[in-house]
């Protein structure tokens, strides 16, 4: 299963994915996200959320948490640099009009978390965070970013590799909070799926937690119906006209 496809003729595109189970009515409507896209993104993303579904489980770490903000600080620094055309996702969940559960964690959490890292972890993000954003903001182009991106229900080898690289990280920023994201899901179902008449709940969740929740979701009994793609950006920007 492709969450993220990348190709030549379209770009980088995420995969809307919708799990249905027998005998109920509740689906739940999976939107990877990217957090650095095309404006036009994230337009769709929240045109499809009002006209589609009734409830959304939003990603979001509380502010607050230093540790959160440096991690971060690697895509935020690029929001609109005039080469590379891209935004920060900015998603307003509470324009939505629409009932939203985030059961990510507070910043509280996070930075404890964080704080109790190995020192060598710490340090290697308060160094490769600042030097990727001063080469990205230099030499940074879409293509390089899209090489990065591409992801499926199987993990590759340069994602393991990385997991193995920093593994104190990838438990705080993925494993433990995908057992949040995933517990929600499960109380959800609990709580939604005796209903009658269709009920629609979006999981707009980073697209490396989506493993997670396709995982929970076929444990529940749930399959993946049918999905669509939207571009989150092509590898070339749109030529700039001249004046």
């Amino acid at each position: 299963m492709q969450f993220i496809e990348v190709t030549g003729l379209a770009g980088v595109r995420s995969a809307v994915i919708r799990f249905t189970r027998p005998g109920t009515d509740l689906a739940f409507v999976l939107f990877p996200m990217v957090h650095l896209a095309e404006a036009a993104f994230y337009r769709e993303v929240a045109e499809r959320l009002r006209r589609t579904c009734d409830l959304v489980v939003a990603e979001g770490v509380g502010e607050g948490s230093p540790g959160a903000d440096a991690l971060v600080a690697s895509y935020r620094r690029l929001d609109g640099h005039e080469r590379l055309g891209l935004v920060v996702q900015d998603l307003d969940f509470d324009a939505l009009g629409l009932p939203v559960v985030c059961p990510d964690m507070s910043a509280a959490r996070f930075q404890e978390g964080y704080a109790r890292l190995p020192w060598r972890e710490r340090a290697m993000v308060a160094t490769l965070v600042p030097a990727f954003t001063a080469g990205m903001r230099l030499l940074g182009t879409r293509r390089w970013i899209a090489r990065h991106l591409e992801l499926e229900d199987l993990m590759s080898e340069g994602e393991e590799a990385a997991a193995d690289f920093w593994p104190g990280l990838d438990d705080l920023v993925l494993r433990r909070r995908d057992r949040l994201l995933t517990q929600a899901l499960t109380d959800l179902d609990a709580a939604y799926a005796g209903r009658t008449g269709g009920f629609s709940i979006a999981v707009v969740y980073g697209a490396g937690h989506m493993r997670a929740v396709a995982e929970a979701l076929v444990g529940l009994g749930y399959h993946a119906a049918d999905a669509e793609w939207i571009t989150v950006f092509t590898l070339d920007p749109p030529e700039t006209p001249r004046p």
